[in-house]
């Protein structure tokens, strides 16, 4: 991400300070009009009072089960089913608000693993980075099933700034910027992004 913003400074001819913090600080302290925008967001948690870049990636939602298990690849599968759900995680409010989806929150991916092999939920969803991750640390990736190349979800996640004129000039910036990144292939090689 470090690379792409660099390449977005030059092509929009900005310059941006960075500082890492926590998502809900970094929400809170742009709703307060402490920073003037930031990245990475999704829809769900974008102020509405905002102007939103194109996007640069998008975030897969997938969904796993247990070996013996059906494979879910559409989000109409979890209907009906007891579904762990990291809380504070971005899953896309078609997941975490669907009245047909019973949902049970837990802390972290482990927990939800635990869940899912004890029989508690019947599948739990995540993303190839952090929950594949906890499979594999946990030594799990073979007692589950899941379908990496078909995401239950696709979230877009791009850039945020402040609803003014010079939030929107610099959000149309950081849009033909990306969109120069999308076509000279870098998106792709960064985020698997066309």
């Amino acid at each position: 991400m470090i690379d792409m913003l660099r390449k977005i400074e030059s092509y929009a001819e900005l310059r941006f300070d960075v500082s890492l913090m926590p998502t809900k600080r970094v929400q809170l302290s742009f709703s307060h009009h402490k920073i003037s925008g930031y990245f990475p967001e999704l829809e769900e948690f974008r102020d509405p009072n905002s102007c939103r870049s194109a996007a640069f990636m998008q975030k897969g939602i997938i969904a796993i089960t247990r070996i013996d298990d059906q494979l879910i690849t559409d989000i109409t599968q979890l209907h009906g089913r007891k579904v762990g759900i990291v809380a504070g995680y971005s899953y896309g409010k078609n997941i975490t608000e669907n009245p047909n989806i019973e949902i049970s929150w837990a802390k972290n991916d482990d927990i939800n693993i635990k869940k899912l092999l004890s029989g508690r939920v019947s599948a739990i969803v995540g993303d190839m980075h952090s929950t594949v991750s906890a499979l594999k640390a946990a030594k799990m990736e073979k007692s589950v099933r899941f379908d990496a190349k078909n995401p239950i979800s696709l979230l877009d996640v791009f850039f945020v700034f402040n609803n003014d004129e010079q939030g929107n000039q610099h959000c149309k910036k950081v849009s033909t910027a990306i969109e120069k990144l999308r076509q000279q292939g870098d998106l792709l090689n960064w985020f698997g992004y066309q």
